[in-house]
């Protein structure tokens, strides 16, 4: 008898089979055929490696996305989760006895163990090109027009790459005297956009010169901005930087492809090894890059060789998914729509009312009575919905929106990868703890507690992340106040807006976790393709939302 639960794969894990299969093959050999006449040997890496080979003084995947193993002998193994670091090791290896410069390229699995119910694949399929041995602009310039040409001879007709370089920001950091606590902390609010997020965190942290790191997010543009980033470095090493991506726009447009290329410095990496250069391809129809890369100088040095290098990998699935997209969105700019997700409720009304006074406006949404569920403004090319407060994220991160306004609670408790651009300084309120008066001494001796929340993500990074404190996390959906009152919890982690219901049943503000009000978001790669209208709507809202 056949047991049903064998005949399913594990989660972001697929069979492949029939046309879906063959248009996979048809991707890679397009791919290979780019990379081998360009000079790129292939070369097959295992997919087992030691757990070493991707270690956090590598600077590679975080140790909580890695699957584990171990052999007979006890050592720890993984399943790969990054090319780079296995073909460095390769390099290393086999290949350093060449005087040339090196080309490798590869196709395989990768393997990521990401959260469950993210819509996300486990296992996806990586091809990618790595050169070896040469650290001119030139052959920054080589690896960067390669993959634009991979992703054209694949089919893809619409597409940005955006350059960056890690040292810009890093060089910041050091001149401002930033710990590498400090400086790895708020690279995610940089690299996110999100500046009031970095200006509170600085605060935290007693960081005087806030104002030079958080100007980082404006160098992000054609490369007009290099010139304006040039003037504003304040150390060699950030200048450097800049130097280097001007030399670069001179290479890419000898080459011929600096109509594909715009610069973002505020652009960073989670793989530390990145040193230089980094670079990604956006695309519509896909939420995240579909292509990856950069200068990684001192990753060959971990395995025992001194050498220079650039590279990138193509996520063969999102290419795929793009080619199978783009007909539906390779339209003139003027052509394709917007589009904004909105909280419903109170925070819909008030981001309406302030997109009205910017000149954006929606009539069909004025009528109470319509089961619309998408709504149109065709004079400015916009699109608007209302969705649950906890869905906005998650429609923003796969880019079903552009746009999103939604709580701040919302961002943090969801935790989806989209750009946190502005505060639109209305809903504020705050997330605390409370619990009655007496709940006061645990939490001063930091006693193993239980605590009932609607949020238990943002309750789990504050005591374990923040108070350093143990804790049982009950997830509620009603009325939390009730768990003190019943004793079911000692404390509960909830939003305050006034207090009275707290005050009415014998409850008080224990602890301030975080301030709160509603926010704009935005899918990265929008903020990429459709970077001059979404801009101009943020700079707009800005000034109004500063006036009031």
């Amino acid at each position: 008898m056949i047991k049903e639960n064998l005949l399913h794969t594990p989660e972001g894990i697929r069979d492949l089979y029939g046309d879906e299969f063959d248009k996979k093959i048809r991707t890679e050999t397009s791919v290979f055929n780019v990379l081998v006449k360009e000079g790129y040997r292939k070369i097959q890496t295992p997919t087992l490696e030691f757990a070493d080979v991707f270690s956090s003084s590598i600077g590679t995947t975080p140790s909580n996305e890695l699957y584990r193993f171990y052999d007979p002998e006890g050592n720890t193994l993984v399943l790969r989760p990054d090319f780079t670091p296995s073909i460095a090791r390769c390099a290393a290896k086999y290949f350093m006895d060449e005087k040339s410069p090196i080309r490798l390229c590869y196709s395989g699995s990768t393997f990521s163990n990401t959260k469950s119910l993210r819509g996300k694949l486990k296992e996806v399929t990586q091809m990618g090109a790595e050169l070896i041995s040469d650290p001119s602009v030139e052959a920054d310039g080589e690896i960067i027009a390669l993959a634009i040409n991979v992703l054209k001879e694949a089919g893809l007709k619409k597409f940005k790459i955006t350059v960056g370089n890690a040292d810009f920001y890093r060089g910041i950091c050091n001149h401002a005297g930033l710990s590498d606590m400090v400086e790895h902390d708020l690279r995610d609010l940089i690299s996110q956009k999100n500046i009031f997020g970095a200006e509170n965190y600085l605060k935290e942290q007693n960081i005087s010169d806030m104002d030079k790191l958080l100007k980082i997010t404006e160098f992000f543009g054609s490369s007009e901005i290099l010139d304006r980033a040039l003037a504003f470095a304040d150390n060699d090493r950030s200048r450097e930087a800049v130097n280097r991506l001007i030399k670069l726009d001179e290479v890419l447009k000898r080459l011929g492809v600096d109509g594909y290329i715009t610069y973002d410095l505020s652009m960073l990496s989670k793989y530390d090894y990145y040193t230089g250069v980094i670079f990604r391809a956006y695309t519509y129809g896909v939420g995240e890059p579909i292509v990856k890369g950069g200068r990684y100088d001192n990753l060959l040095s971990y395995f025992g060789k001194d050498a220079p290098a650039i590279g990138f990998c193509v996520v063969t699935d999102d290419l795929i998914q793009a080619l199978d997209h783009q007909d539906k969105y390779v339209k003139s700019d003027d052509d394709r729509y917007l589009t904004f997700a909105l909280g419903k409720g109170r925070l819909a009304n008030k981001a309406l009312e302030l997109l009205e006074q910017m000149g954006i406006t929606c009539e069909e949404m004025k009528d109470k009575d319509t089961r619309k569920l998408i709504f149109v403004n065709e004079d400015l090319k916009l699109k608007f919905f209302l969705a649950k407060g906890p869905d906005v994220p998650t429609y923003v991160e796969y880019g079903a929106a552009d746009i999103g306004v939604v709580g701040k609670d919302t961002i943090m408790e969801e935790n989806r990868d989209v750009f946190e651009v502005l505060d639109l300084n209305f809903g504020k309120c705050r997330m605390c703890v409370c619990g009655p008066e007496s709940a006061q001494e645990l939490l001063k001796g930091k006693e193993r507690i239980r605590v009932a929340t609607k949020y238990p993500l943002i309750a789990k990074e504050y005591f374990y992340n923040v108070r350093n404190q143990t804790v049982d996390i009950i997830k509620l959906n009603g009325s939390v106040e009730l768990g003190p009152i019943v004793e079911l919890s000692d404390v509960i982690v909830d939003i305050v807006e006034t207090g009275s219901t707290l005050r009415e049943n014998g409850l008080k503000v224990l602890e301030e976790i975080a301030p709160l009000s509603a926010r704009m978001i935005v899918n990265p790669v929008s903020m990429q393709m459709e970077s001059g209208r979404i801009k101009d709507i943020i700079s707009k809202l800005k000034v109004i939302c500063e006036e009031q």
